[in-house]
């Protein structure tokens, strides 16, 4: 069995600036954690007087520390957070964040908790193969890995003169890796934005954190086999629902469980509810997590429940369609069905029915018999059309395989082509194409935002080159050393702008890991990996041969909120040669999107509207072997 060391810190009695929620807060946290059964917690509180400086960080260290592989690590603190404006590159935003303990306030008191350091002991534990977890209630707190209103009192303090930066905690565990893998980094469940102020007051007849309560309550209400993504969509929709000027934010794989961190096994029942996309129902009505920015196009697609509460209902599937596109999300209608009350207090996993985009152009070419086995195959991807102005894919099929041809990436290898089954997979390799080059060419019809981010390469190990095309070329040394880059992402806009930079490789794989989401001041910049080098490399299984290269489209997607990442993550096409990445660090995809078929005949799309303030960039890296 699983356990779970959890510390947790509540702190009310700050001198001068006490709160009132915060212990409420951890023992509620700490109730629910106790009444799972399929854990098995070793429990340490600090509370008030007990939640100094030394205190936080031993515990830490001595009892979080203790977690293993196969364990789970929670860090829970309900408390003040603050802020200061920082030239650490690092900070997209140009502040610094930290938690305030309890002796932090006296005058010349203990320093606080700063984001490098917590960040620094929470990762080293995760990467001795614990799943590591911060939950962080306090003003600030996106960026720390509660001013006043008639109801509700802020978690936040100004920063005091005697809080100096610790430099020794700031490097913290910042260097890569030699082979440049991506090293294993905490969860960060966070009440606001960096930007922002955590907020507190009465709810429910207790004083309580509107993020804890909400988040607790979420908890509760999804169960065990709640996902990362679904426990932040509920906590994030109640919060905002209390209290406008507060995001909560997650930061880490929505797909995987919650405390558990892993996916669904293929053989589960479940897996299926673990959808890129959630249905939930917010004051402007019934929501969905995928919008422009995702590539939707326009009113009238259509979504269906997945899991329990789709395919499997007694009387057939139930259908949402698109009544609004928003640039991260879509306001959409029930069809056909009426929700039931739980239906209006939890999230759903939805999957695409019928998407406002042609479908990909196929061509079939070669032995006739073959090819009238892809045809049907073909009747049941959606993505997949043998005529239309969508992108333009070719399978010849002939002596018992298929080639196929027509995408930007690495040659597929030939497949075999000898029964139904064989074809249902060369559908599956066309699918998965398609899918890679709609992430590939997302674009908004408006260019505005597009103009005013970018995306550069600055060279570390290796040559590095721009030709005449704007392709950037990164060279292996002479003595075979693999070339090292450092990737940004720049805003010149007037405004922060949320950010997320997708490494599209050639052997169709997505990934957001190089910058998975985050905010980036007006005329700031954010760096790939915290800083740390990105490190191009031939994939295994790539001939070795002078002139030998693999390429990498680096697309930044941006936009004024949020956007769910999980639509974003697609792994290398299983059929090729070679599974591995040619950047390092890259983390595997969810899956590729399925798309259920239509039952009916119904046609979704019409013209874009409302394209919305989103807009991307890219850069095209090649990485070869001089």
């Amino acid at each position: 069995m699983r356990t779970v060391y959890a510390l947790f810190v509540g702190i009310d009695d700050y001198p001068n600036r006490p709160l009132e929620g915060c212990v409420n807060d951890v023992a509620a946290a700490e109730d629910w954690l106790r009444q799972q059964g399929a854990s098995h917690p070793e429990v340490l509180s600090l509370r008030n007087g007990d939640a100094t400086k030394a205190a936080v960080v031993d515990g830490i260290r001595a009892h979080l520390g203790r977690s293993g592989r196969g364990d789970t690590a929670l860090l829970w603190f309900s408390g003040h957070g603050s802020q200061r404006p920082t030239k650490d590159p690092r900070a997209a935003m140009g502040m610094s964040q930290a938690l305030v303990c309890v002796d932090s306030l006296d005058a010349g008191g203990q320093p606080l908790l700063q984001d490098t350091e917590l960040g620094a002991l929470l990762d080293e534990i995760a990467a001795r193969g614990a799943h590591v977890v911060a939950v962080l209630d306090s003003c600030h707190s996106g960026g720390a890995s509660r001013e006043q209103t008639s109801d509700a009192r802020s978690r936040g303090v100004d920063w005091q003169p005697w809080w100096r930066p610790d430099p020794a905690a700031a490097g913290g565990s910042r260097q890569a890796g030699a082979d440049g893998a991506e090293p294993h980094r905490h969860v960060l469940l966070a009440a606001c934005r960096e930007q922002e102020k955590a907020y507190e007051a009465l709810v429910d007849g207790e004083h309580r954190g509107y993020f804890s309560h909400s988040l607790v309550d979420a908890l509760r209400r999804l169960g065990p086999f709640a996902t990362y993504g679904e426990v932040h969509s509920l906590t994030e929709e109640r919060v905002r629902g209390r209290f406008h000027a507060q995001h909560p934010e997650l930061r880490g794989p929505e797909h995987l469980r919650f405390l558990v961190g892993d996916a669904f096994p293929a053989d589960s029942p479940l897996r299926g509810t673990a959808s890129p996309f959630l249905l939930r129902h917010t004051v402007s009505g019934w929501e969905v997590n995928c919008g422009s920015a995702h590539g939707l196009r326009a009113a009238g697609a259509e979504f269906t429940l997945t899991g329990g509460g789709g395919t499997r209902r007694p009387g057939g599937p139930r259908t949402v369609v698109v009544r609004e596109v928003r640039p991260e999300s879509a306001l959409v209608m029930p069809v056909g069905w009426t929700p039931r009350p739980q239906d209006l207090t939890t999230v759903h996993g939805v999957t695409p029915s019928a998407l406002a985009f042609p479908p990909a152009a196929v061509t079939l070419v070669g032995d006739p018999g073959a090819v009238a086995m892809l045809r049907t195959a073909m009747t049941g991807a959606p993505m997949l059309s043998d005529s239309g102005h969508g992108l333009v894919l070719e399978v010849e099929a002939q002596d018992g395989w298929a080639r196929v041809t027509g995408g930007d990436g690495h040659p597929v290898d030939p497949l075999p082509l000898r029964s139904p089954v064989d074809a249902a997979r060369v559908a599956d390799c066309l699918t998965h194409i398609a899918h890679w080059h709609r992430l590939k060419d997302l674009a908004n019809p408006d260019p505005w935002l597009s103009s005013l981010v970018r995306v550069t390469v600055e060279p570390l190990v290796g040559g590095l080159e721009s030709t005449a095309t704007g392709e950037i070329v990164c060279s292996y040394t002479r003595d075979g050393r693999e070339p090292q880059v450092m990737v940004r992402v720049h805003n010149d806009s007037p405004r922060p702008l949320w950010c997320v930079l997708l490494d599209l490789a050639d052997d169709y794989e997505s990934s957001p890991a190089l910058f998975d989401g985050d905010f980036v001041a007006s005329g700031g910049a954010g760096m790939a990996r915290q800083g740390e080098p990105v490190w191009l490399r031939l994939p295994p299984g790539r001939s070795a041969v002078r002139g030998s290269f693999a390429r990498d489209w680096l697309k930044l997607i941006v936009a004024e909120n949020e956007l769910n990442i999980a639509p974003f993550r697609l792994p290398p096409w299983s059929g090729m040669a070679s599974e591995g990445r040619s950047v390092a660090g890259a983390g595997a995809g969810a899956g590729p999107l399925r798309i259920i078929p239509l039952a009916t005949d119904r046609k979704a799309g019409g013209p874009a509207h409302d394209v919305g303030r989103w807009g991307t960039a890219s850069v095209l890296v090649r990485t070869q072997l001089p």
